[in-house]
């Protein structure tokens, strides 16, 4: 099964070391290597925005989910970490917090959801990447 995306992510990298122009629709951002990489630092690295993916999808995924459910949810936030244990082995680790006068049933049934989240799903599965020339 292919997926159809609307609109596909355009990232170029010109002579500006490795400054990363990204556009998604009608957004734009950059990508960097840190000034120890010999980078200029403008931007987050690409594993960080790799993360981000999956800590923006999983707040996102739960927020809705406690809206949904009425859920006395103030606000949740996601800490994530990769671990690089070896070259084709790495592990991601998230830390949800969840503010507000939840239950213990609710703060378990949101950790459920957080693990259901798209980009969780995504990363979790099979993946293949097809790479051709332009």
């Amino acid at each position: 099964m292919t997926a159809v995306f609307e609109d596909k992510v355009v990232v170029s990298t010109a002579k500006t070391k490795y400054e990363t122009k990204i556009s998604a629709g009608k957004h734009s951002w950059i990508a960097d290597e840190p000034a120890s990489k010999e980078g200029t630092d403008l931007g987050p690295m690409p594993t960080e925005l790799l993360a981000s993916s999956l800590g923006a999808c999983t707040s996102i995924t739960v927020r809705m989910y406690a809206d949904k459910k009425e859920y006395p949810l103030d606000s949740v936030e996601v800490h994530v970490t990769i671990d690089k244990r070896s070259a084709e082995d790495h592990q991601f680790t998230r830390v949800v917090n969840l503010s507000g006068n939840l239950s213990t049933d609710q703060r378990e049934r949101l950790l459920a959801v957080a693990n259901a989240c798209p980009v969780h799903k995504l990363l979790s599965g099979k993946i293949e990447i097809e790479t051709n020339l332009g």
